[in-house]
């Protein structure tokens, strides 16, 4: 059984290679070429994450990957050249994929035109790796075990190329013995490893389940290839719950294109196996290929929103083929449509397009350049149309995504671009940004979203807070991973709205946000709401560089440090200490303007008012200094923060991007009028279930009435279930102590299990001596790995060095506490010392008393705690969480770690030193 097309559609295709997709052949056939005059090179070394690998330290940006250079690497920006292992190991991650692709490539190009030396080119690189794979180390991965990578969804697509690959050589006939051995010693192991990982949900499980389909296949194992089909977090599965109905993939634009790459493979082998999808999920699979376009940037790029790349343009041969296989499948005006944007409306110059080096379908993107059929790839060698259908543009229009909770008002034919993004949190890779407004003009990205730069590098933190947004934050702390629901949406000639909200509790413990967006042709209005059970200080970024001035001052306040609180003047610019608060990442915050209720303050830039703000409280406002976009020649830029306090309040900011309004004025009653620059005056009403916008011109009037109320949520939002454990009394000394034994079903491994691992384990035990809870933790293994003090930073990722040592994570949660307290501790060789950290975000104020000694097969650590600061926990108990690492010597990250709460079935992957206080173990202690 054949992969992606059986042996009669290869033979029919080979006409049309020869006719009008010959072009495409004779490009792809040329990038093969220089792999022929060299020769291929199998690489022995496994690939390495790592803070430093393959990225510019000066500009932020990932090194130019060039196959044929891998012992230098170029920045992209100055040009600047890179050497060193760090780099060479980053440099080996995309050659590894680079090289299986270029197997595929040749497979085709000999199934399609019989040219003897690629079926040996694309033999000699299967039966390398066939020969070299069991001989990658499984060991020290980041996410997920793998032999030649570092994550599980890497050697997916790595594999899936060398099974497309064999399966063509032998569909042609060009196989010869190859077969069985690649099968034997590559395929059937590199497939029970990917299946020993399970993802769920995630983007990266799709690329499993397609490698796993592939290998099945290729197995004659129809059991691997029904659980990657149907099990609960296969294809359909996916196709179910990750592509949500309006056809967009829950992690944004940046992950549908690569999720959907993956959905691809899936259901054409599962077509292809003559297994037919539910009709509604394949429709929205094809609903799939267009759905981005729908939040496309005026610029052809898409919106940089959770953690996506930077100013990504959709001018790239990747995407292009993506529409062509998207109109093989069927007529869609759509991609037709995109089609003409990319082929035949030549905005940018012809540049190269990158496919040379292209590493399989591992994210690398490309400049925007102009493009033709010929820059495709091999996907539509063998099934894209040989002829396209007449393209045509179609005009960009206003769009509401619901599935994926956003909504897009255009004006200007397209050229002004206004996203209220408030739905669906984005897994794993969202944003604490509910509620967060873009606004583009043209080329100008007023209000922007910056999306993520390196996932090794600290500045994660900053780009996944609420501050680096332009959305609403409560008490200085990023939102909770909540999504928002849509209230309205109208859209009724020139005027249209969108209202949403997060609603009670999302954001923050007892507060709800509404926002409402009312896009205007010539300026928007943009109304935020709060209510709050308690008193909270509100704060509302807007990442614009403006200065602000009250309307009638005669000059701004000066941009001058404001007295700290202990002087008796204003607060200052401070928030959470939370790893993902984002406060930390910003300086040189000034108050630039005190607004009373109801005066409005102009924000100017480029020499004019571009916006006019007003509130019913009194507003500070803020100028911070803070990172700029990722790889953006200044690494900092300004912003501006509004910040109110209260139990409620609504701010109103009306952006003129062309000029066209002369003031805008907050009524007492709430109704906001704006004069227009010709002399006309509007006047915006909000309503529970519409928005008004009554029109004057001279003593002619007429209203808009905008509706599209949606219900009420049925359900407010809430925090994470906690998972209810009966909590147990710790006794007082001399009584003995409550004990846990932690062994096979408390380990959560890495690549080895329990059994591998050498069998550790840990006694944890809790007492109350005197004013103290002690706890106690006994680790029992062989041998033991302390990380000195002195010893460098690897510089691995963004965890601390110290969680890859043998030592102990400690987290304590006492009723009344908004943080719980978190300790990581490492013995030090030479005393009773124990180095403790606090983990970043923790409570920072409650003492810690650490000391350590051996024991007989290991090592003790005692903890002691005093109870006053935990409150009275004899009938609300503290939560408690206790995490023992276990190192080796061979390696240079962590095994695995026994936790008090139970570790069977979890893996330790991208966990660093966090903790669920949903997990933690719950304890009542006696009064002393």
């Amino acid at each position: 059984m054949s992969l992606l097309l059986s042996p009669h559609a290869l033979a029919h295709r080979r006409a049309a290679v020869q006719g009008p997709l010959a072009p495409l052949a004779d490009s792809l056939r040329a990038d093969l070429q220089p792999l022929l005059d060299r020769g291929v090179e199998i690489p022995t070394a496994k690939a390495l994450l790592s803070r430093e690998g393959g990225r510019c330290a000066r500009h932020g940006v990932a090194l130019e990957f060039d196959p044929y250079s891998p012992h230098e690497h170029r920045c992209p920006v100055d040009g600047e050249r890179f050497r060193g292992e760090r780099h060479d190991r980053w440099w080996v991650m995309f050659y590894h994929l680079w090289l299986a692709e270029r197997a595929v490539h040749a497979a085709a190009l000999h199934a399609l035109r019989g040219e003897p030396q690629l079926a040996a080119l694309a033999a000699e690189i299967i039966d390398g790796y066939a020969a070299q794979y069991l001989r990658y180390p499984n060991r020290d991965n980041v996410l997920g075990p793998t032999r030649p990578f570092f994550s599980t969804y890497l050697e997916s697509i790595w594999l899936l190329q060398l099974c497309v690959a064999l399966d063509l050589l032998e569909m042609s006939g060009a196989a010869g013995t190859l077969g069985a051995s690649v099968r034997d010693r590559l395929v059937e192991p590199s497939a029970r490893l990917i299946a020993s990982y399970d993802e769920g949900g995630s983007n990266r499980q799709v690329w499993n389940d397609a490698a796993l389909i592939a290998a099945g296949t290729l197995l004659d194992r129809p059991d691997i290839v029904h659980r990657a089909i149907h099990g609960s977090s296969g294809l359909v599965a996916h196709l179910s719950v990750g592509l949500l109905p309006d056809g967009t993939w829950y992690e944004g634009e940046n992950y549908h294109f690569f999720a959907h790459r993956g959905l691809w493979y899936a259901v054409t082998m599962t077509e292809q196996r003559g297994e037919s999808l539910p009709a509604a999920l394949a429709a929205r699979f094809q609903l799939a290929f267009a759905a981005p376009l729908a939040t496309a940037l005026p610029d052809f790029t898409f919106p940089s929103r959770r953690d996506s790349q930077y100013g990504i343009s959709l001018r790239q041969w990747r995407f292009a083929e993506s529409c062509e296989l998207g109109l093989a499948r069927r007529d869609d005006a759509q991609l037709a449509g995109a089609l003409w944007e990319l082929y035949e409306h030549a905005v940018v110059p012809r540049r190269d397009t990158g496919r040379w080096r292209s590493t399989a379908e591992a994210e690398r993107n490309e400049p925007a350049s102009s493009l033709t059929r010929a820059d495709l790839g091999w996907r539509s060698l063998l099934l894209a149309r040989p002829e396209l259908p007449p393209l045509a543009p179609v005009p960009a229009r206003s769009a509401l995504l619901e599935g994926q909770g956003i909504a897009v008002l255009r004006r200007d034919a397209g050229a002004t671009y206004i996203a209220l993004d408030y739905g669906h949190s984005g897994g794993g890779h969202g944003h604490a940004d509910r509620l967060n407004l873009l606004l583009v003009h043209g080329a100008d990205r007023w209000l922007d979203d910056v999306g993520t730069g390196s996932y090794v590098d600290p500045t994660l933190h900053w780009y996944r807070s609420t501050i680096a947004h332009n959305a609403p934050l409560i008490g200085g702390r990023s939102q909770q991973r909540v999504s928002g629901v849509l209230r309205a949406f109208d859209e009724r000639g020139g005027v249209g709205w969108v209202g949403a909200e997060v609603p009670l509790g999302g954001i923050a413990p007892g507060v709800e946000v509404r926002r409402s967006v009312v896009a205007m042709p010539d300026y928007l209005v943009d109304r935020v709401e709060w209510w709050s059970e308690r008193p909270v200080r509100f704060e509302l970024p807007l990442h614009v560089d403006a200065d602000v001035a009250l309307v009638g001052a005669h000059d701004p306040a000066p941009r001058a440090d404001p007295p700290s609180p202990s002087a008796g003047g204003a607060p200052a610019f401070t928030g959470g200490t939370g790893l993902e608060d984002g406060f930390s990442f910003v300086h040189d915050a000034t108050v630039v303007a005190r607004a009373p209720a109801n005066a409005t303050v102009r924000l100017g830039a480029h020499a004019r008012t571009i916006a006019w703000a007003a509130a019913d409280d009194d507003v500070e406002w803020w100028r911070a200094i803070g990172p700029a976009a990722p790889g953006a020649p200044e690494h900092e830029r300004p912003f501006l923060v509004a910040r109110m306090t209260g139990t409620g309040g609504t701010l109103t900011t009306v952006w003129s991007w062309r000029a066209a309004i002369a003031s805008a004025v907050l009524r007492d009653d709430g109704a906001l009028v704006v004069h227009l620059a010709d002399g006309t005056r509007h006047e915006h009403a909000a309503h529970d279930d519409g928005w008004t916008v009554t029109l004057f011109a001279g003593t002619a009037r007429s209203s808009v009435a905008l509706g599209g109320a949606r219900p009420a949520p049925a359900t407010r939002a809430h925090d994470a279930d906690t998972v209810q454990v009966e909590p147990e009394l710790v006794p007082v000394a001399p009584a003995p102590p409550l004990a846990y034994d932690l062994g096979a079903a408390a380990y959560r491994i890495s690549e080895e299990s329990w059994d591998e691992a050498g069998r550790p384990t840990a006694r944890v035990t809790f007492r109350v001596e005197e004013r103290d809870l002690v706890i106690g933790v006994e680790v029992h293994k062989t041998p033991i790995v302390f990380r000195a003090p002195d010893a460098p930073d690897p510089g691995l990722d963004n965890e601390h060095p110290d969680i890859h040592s043998d030592g102990v994570q400690l987290y304590l949660a006492a009723p009344a506490w908004k943080l719980p307290a978190a300790w990581l501790a490492v013995p030090e060789l030479g005393g009773d010392r124990v180095r403790v950290r606090l983990v970043d975000g923790a409570r920072a104020d409650l003492p810690l008393d650490a000391r350590w000694g051996w024991c007989e097969g290991g090592y003790r650590v005692r903890f002691a705690v005093p109870l006053e600061p935990l409150g009275d926990c004899r009938e609300n108990p503290v939560g408690v969480q206790v995490v023992v690492n276990d190192m080796a010597p061979t390696r240079e990250r962590r095994r695995g770690q026994l936790v008090l709460s139970g570790g069977a079935g979890e893996h330790i992957y991208l966990r660093g030193d966090r903790e669920s206080p949903a997990v933690f173990r719950h304890f009542l202690l006696p009064r002393v």
